[in-house]
């Protein structure tokens, strides 16, 4: 496979990152304009096709699903048993397997490519590695020895495997529908929360987040009953506040909850949140003030899990509705409000429109509703994407111990850490706060604090190294 270097992947990252920013604050121009102009005044003439378009969105793409599939992998596997490879029979299948030792297990095989893709920062070869053309992507582990087999003194094994973008999601799937665990966070929002009080901190004081830990395997017939409560298309806000008590009930059958305060940065964030939608988007805090609350309050808990939903509308975003380059975020906006409306699907609309059409309405009312709501969000289009670049920098790119951003010094490694397992969350002045903890899930609310970092500055930071980095590869030849 020839495959592209890392500069070229970051670059990709970087002009997406680029691009939607400055499409929120030209929200009636398409992206295919904004893509040219960008070129054009970058004097990226060469850059400046459709070919180039579509390799930088698939990067985008192939970065969020690798991060939706290690946040699954991560609380499944890391530390952690809650998958079985007597499950996965046939995960091989469409997986070219180049080298590795024998009784290399499917289970292995997914540990593999979540530990090449979060530990890419070797300067002696990636692990890590995406074909020029964005479609398909090589794993390879110098060692895969366990300390204990280590110990033990068994030779190194290598391990190599090549496989495609269908292949990545068929396993992302898979690994899902086989979870032998659930990971349940929730909130409790109390009937006398006032959104529209002048005293907001004690508002927010009554607000508690709800963690369940469920420390063993689970039988396919709970599981089965949870995938049931998370299906909720079709169903009316009194019928989702039901579905969720029910689901509480059944929860503490297993296990009692762990009940966390919001901290004052949690608090600051939420307000900030529920003070721009009264100015701006009053409509939408009257609608249904606990389905507002849930989604701001996803936005302050750092924890991977609570971004699987804003990873996935990205992949949706740039791979289903930029693929078609003449599309405006007005115009998303817009298609997603016929979901919501419950419209029927315009005579206008091509294939692929239709079947976003269809799948935001199996997808149910409130994750359009969420969607709806995140592209209205500047912190969704343009913080997220300038976020994801930094994270491939930090996870791909950058060799030293330490970094310095503002004149601080920060722990490289707890960085990657934080970036790994998804521990930050954006504050209201476009800051980063970033946490470690340890690995285990049962302790994944333990947080570390590690810094508040300016999202501008990290970005220079990231801007700035690898410029530095090329500088120096050109002068060592």
């Amino acid at each position: 496979m020839v495959s592209m270097s890392k500069e070229k992947m970051l670059q990709y990252l970087k002009d997406y990152a680029n691009i939607q920013n400055i499409l929120m604050s030209n929200p009636s121009i398409s992206i295919g304009r904004v893509f040219e102009n960008y070129m054009i005044r970058s004097g990226r003439f060469e850059d400046n096709s459709k070919e180039y378009y579509d390799r930088m969105r698939r990067v985008y793409i192939a970065y969020n699903i690798f991060k939706n599939f290690s946040i699954v992998e991560d609380f499944l596997l890391n530390r952690e048993d809650f998958l079985s490879n007597n499950d996965l029979e046939g995960m091989e299948e469409g997986c070219n397997i180049i080298n590795a030792p024998s009784g290399l297990t499917n289970k292995k095989i997914i540990q593999i490519i979540r530990n090449a893709f979060n530990h890419n920062d070797s300067p002696d070869f990636d692990k890590f590695k995406i074909s020029e053309n964005g479609k398909n992507f090589e794993i390879e582990l110098r060692d895969i020895r366990t300390k204990k087999e280590i110990e033990k003194g068994i030779t190194a094994q290598l391990v190599k495997i090549k496989f495609d973008f269908e292949y990545l999601l068929k396993v992302f799937r898979m690994v899902i529908s086989k979870r032998q665990n659930q990971l349940f966070l929730s909130f409790d929002i109390p009937d006398d929360f006032n959104i529209f009080s002048s005293d907001l901190d004690t508002e927010l004081d009554k607000i508690k987040f709800i963690h369940y830990y469920f420390t063993r395997k689970m039988p396919r017939e709970t599981i089965e009953r949870f995938n049931a409560f998370i299906n909720t298309s079709g169903l009316t806000n009194e019928e989702l506040l039901s579905r969720s008590d029910e689901m509480h009930a059944f929860a503490k059958t297993i296990s009692e909850p762990v009940v966390y305060s919001l901290d004052k940065f949690q608090k600051r964030k939420l307000k900030d949140l529920i003070v721009r939608y009264k100015t701006n988007y009053r409509d939408l805090l009257d609608d249904d003030v606990n389905a507002i609350m849930y989604y701001f309050l996803a936005k302050v808990i750092p924890i991977a899990a609570m971004k699987q939903k804003d990873i996935e509308q990205q992949v949706i975003l740039c791979g289903s509705y930029f693929e078609n380059p003449s599309l405006s975020i007005r115009e998303v906006i817009n298609h997603i409000a016929i979901v919501l409306n419950g419209d029927a699907k315009p005579s206008s609309y091509n294939d692929m429109d239709s079947e976003l059409h269809d799948l935001l309405s199996i997808r149910g009312y409130s994750y359009s509703r969420d969607f709806f709501k995140n592209m209205l969000d500047g912190e969704f289009i343009q913080v997220f994407p300038v976020i994801t670049y930094i994270d491939a920098v930090i996870m791909h790119y950058c060799y030293d111990d330490k970094i310095q951003i503002a004149g601080r010094v920060y722990d490289k490694e707890k960085i990657r850490n934080s970036f790994a397992h998804g521990r930050w969350y954006v504050t209201q002045d476009q800051k980063i706060i970033m946490f470690d903890a340890d690995p285990r899930n049962i302790n994944d609310y333990n947080l570390k604090f590690i810094g508040r970092i300016d999202i501008g500055l990290f970005e220079k930071w990231a801007d700035d190294y690898l410029e530095m980095a090329q500088a120096q590869t050109r002068n060592s030849r």
